[in-house]
């Protein structure tokens, strides 16, 4: 029972992290310059609440500890307190999300699709480059997650 609650908090995290460019979309329209922006807005609560969450859900990960460290640090340093920093840790983020997707040789694939996100910022600017590869995570994560779920349950039979 408490793994199956477990379970259901990280698909709640992974909506939440779905759900939250969808609404900065729908708030401010699709030019918004990046989702750490929303720092600055009356969205602020859900940037903080959904990089927290999403942040202890990477740390009960055994390799996702690093990208939640950096994931809580950029959090703790806004872009308007240390815009400089905050960026640093945005990069180092995005950048130490490629080792644990590359680690499962079963979805590694995934990786190619995370680096594809560098033409969708050239083509169309940080923020849907950051939404892009924040939807590749989920993606991943909920692959992941249904994978285990059928091999429990074909264990079971």
């Amino acid at each position: 029972m408490l793994e199956k609650k477990g379970i259901i908090l990280r698909e709640l995290v992974v909506f939440l992290a779905m759900l939250q460019p969808i609404i900065i979309v729908c708030v401010f329209g699709v030019d918004f310059p990046s989702i750490s922006s929303t720092w600055e807005t009356m969205l602020q609560p859900l940037f903080i609440i959904t990089n927290a969450v999403t942040s202890f859900f990477f740390f009960s990960m055994k390799r996702w500890k690093i990208p939640s460290f950096f994931l809580l640090m950029l959090t703790a340093f806004s872009v308007d307190f240390s815009p400089m920093f905050h960026n640093i840790l945005a990069t180092l983020f995005f950048l130490t999300c490629v080792y644990p997707l590359i680690y499962i040789k079963r979805f590694s694939y995934y990786v190619f699709i995370y680096v594809f996100g560098l033409f969708v910022w050239w083509l169309f600017g940080l923020f849907w480059f950051e939404v892009f590869n924040v939807y590749v995570l989920c993606a991943y994560h909920l692959h992941l997650m249904l994978y285990g779920r059928r091999l429990k349950n074909r264990h079971k039979v």
